[in-house]
């Protein structure tokens, strides 16, 4: 983090009132009245997120100092930074700059409002200067992302697209908006001129994109996935809430395939999943199959959870698709009268999809994700290995999310074991153990029909051993299970640095994070991006602390990664991915880390 330390105050503008008698308001006297406004160290240029004191000084025979401040220029008042007391009078320009401006800080005389002084800043086009920078080479080319976040304004969903050249700048973008308050917003473009991003040596960064609408959204992200030197994955926070009263959001990234762009990119049977809210506020969550083959979908099965209201094994659905050579295309579903929604493509294997109707009772702000799947029919055989699941939701009892983390142990023949930590609103319960019975449909789809209490989940299978999770609660549970490879695991088998970033319910109400970590065997360490509903904290380090992973540890994988405060539970999925949990945290997430 670059620190400016600000030292003597030498630039004076000067404003000397006209002769004459009278006392000016506020306790001011007769006499001349000059004004001056002074700033540190003769500087008037600055960089996004750098503050500068400025200084007035009220001369008169009234001998009244105060003044009143204000700030004025082309860009006010959306971005033209801001004005406080905290040491002194200080202003700070915005978090991001997409355009070198102007702005002019003005102070005005009580004892005479007529008098005034002023200075003239410029802010540079940048990102902030507390962003990691100089590695921006590991982020090359073309990228599709999606983040779902809330906050005082709403929910919110953003689907889109980025290019970068390797250099810190976006040189193309597209991106679709629904906002609960405003409605949808489609096919916006990134502004190429305007857009910024900076990575540093730890594969953490700041992204910043101007779209065709003149919206600015600052993001923090966090890296991984790297193939030669350029990074495939990562995950990515909204990080311009600087007082709480807008929205954090939360998301993914993935490098895009251009050989994918087209219709014919999307053939095959897919698995999805969709999380959002409905037009009351409540969580929608919903999963399912579709078949696509040249433009059309058929053969769709779905289930939906709306707050504890079910869709339960939805069949016959329809629809129709088509992508275009940029990347973006739009799929419409035979579900709620006719959905419909803008598709990102990742590859041919995995698109991002975010709805575009209007929210109403039919039709949540939904979004999500479409995975092809990898068997061509399934059985009870298709579930025959360990796998690690990872689930979160909404407790509308406690009114804060649930998260919860496991091991699934299935025997390939219906019956699994299921090991589960939860974490619902604070109070942790720790290795809950069940025995269930599930029955896997040739599409994918697989019901728990014992085990798991009044309300099992319903799966969605992508390949063996992986898939969606879809809940039948109030809580409208939502996640996904991957297979766990590797093993046996012990701390070596975290070795290197991870990315890793929060997911989950409530993110509007919570703390939602990204950072990059470095596991050596027996320690770990590492630097984080918060922003919480009491603003943002960047570049937070945390000190070297022990993680503990044992091949004797039941069920396999299951550790902690700071044995000092024993706040973590963490399950291993392979030597490249990891989920853990803050087991005290009063609004829990999911972190997903991967390397």
């Amino acid at each position: 983090m670059k620190t400016y330390r600000l030292l003597s105050l030498l630039i004076v503008v000067t404003f000397i009132g006209g002769c004459g008698g009278g006392g000016g308001g506020g306790g001011g006297g007769g006499g001349n009245l000059t004004i001056t406004v002074t700033t540190a160290q003769n500087q008037t240029t600055l960089q996004a997120g750098q503050t500068l004191i400025v200084q007035a000084n009220v001369e008169h025979a009234g001998g009244n100092p105060a003044v009143t401040w204000s700030i004025s220029g082309t860009t006010c008042p959306n971005n033209c930074g801001s004005l406080s007391t905290a040491n002194g009078e200080t202003y700070a320009a915005p978090l991001f700059v997409g355009v070198t401006f102007q702005v002019t800080v003005t102070a005005t005389a009580v004892a005479d409002t007529s008098k005034s002084a002023s200075v003239v800043l410029t802010v540079n086009k940048s990102l902030s200067v507390d962003c990691p920078s100089g590695n921006e080479g590991v982020l090359n080319g073309q990228y599709a992302f999606l983040m779902r976040g809330g906050g005082t304004p709403g929910t919110m969903a953003i689907v889109g697209s980025f290019t970068t050249d390797g250099k810190g700048n976006i040189t193309a973008g597209l991106e679709d908006i629904h906002r609960s308050s405003s409605g949808a917003q489609t096919n916006l473009t990134i502004t190429a001129g305007q857009s910024l991003y900076s990575v540093g040596s730890d594969n953490r960064g700041c992204l910043g994109l101007v779209n065709s609408q003149d919206t600015i959204n600052l993001y923090r992200f966090a890296l991984g996935g790297l193939s030669g030197g350029v990074a495939t994955t990562g995950r990515m926070i909204e990080f311009d809430d600087t007082t709480g009263t807008g929205t954090r959001a939360e998301g993914l990234i993935g490098k895009q395939d251009p050989g994918s762009f087209a219709t014919g990119g999307i053939q095959g049977d897919y698995a999805f999943g969709l999380a959002g809210p409905d037009s009351s506020g409540q969580p929608f969550v919903s999963a399912g199959v579709i078949a696509a083959n040249a433009g059309s979908l058929s053969s769709g099965n779905m289930d939906s959870d709306d707050a504890g209201k079910l869709g339960s094994n939805v069949t016959g659905i329809t629809g129709t698709y088509s992508v275009m050579p940029d990347g973006r295309g739009t799929l419409t579903l035979s579900i709620g009268g006719g959905s419909n929604f803008a598709l990102y493509m990742v590859s041919s294997s995995r698109f991002l999809v975010i709805s575009t109707d209007t929210l109403s009772s039919s039709h949540p702000l939904e979004s999500g994700e479409f995975l092809e799947q990898t068997l061509s029919s399934f059985d009870d055989t298709s579930l025959g290995a360990p796998a690690v699941t990872y689930t979160s939701g909404f407790d509308t009892t406690n009114s804060a999310s649930v998260a919860t983390i496991g091991s699934i142990t299935p025997d390939g023949a219906g019956n699994a074991t299921v090991v589960l930590d939860q974490n619902d609103a604070g109070t942790f319960t720790p290795l809950q153990s069940s025995t269930i019975i599930y029955v896997v449909g040739t599409n994918g789809r697989t019901t728990i029909t014992s085990g798991l209490g009044q309300h099992p989940p319903v799966l969605y299978l992508v390949g063996a051993n992986e898939g969606f999770v879809v809940g039948t609660d109030p809580a409208a549970t939502f996640g996904f299970f991957d297979p766990q490879t590797g093993g046996p695991f012990s701390n070596a088998s975290l070795s290197g640095t991870y990315a890793y970033g929060t997911e989950g319910a409530q993110v509007g109400g919570r703390l939602t994070a990204v950072g990059s970590i470095r596991f050596d065997g027996t320690n770990d360490q590492g630097t984080e991006d918060d922003s919480t509903p009491a603003g943002l904290t960047p570049n937070i380090p945390f000190l070297v602390g022990q993680y503990s992973f044992s091949s004797s540890s039941s069920p396999p994988g299951r550790g902690t990664l700071d044995t000092a405060s024993n706040n973590t539970v963490a399950y291993i999925i392979s030597p490249a991915m990891m989920v853990y949990i803050n087991t005290p945290a009063a609004r829990p997430r999911i972190v997903i880390v991967e390397k």
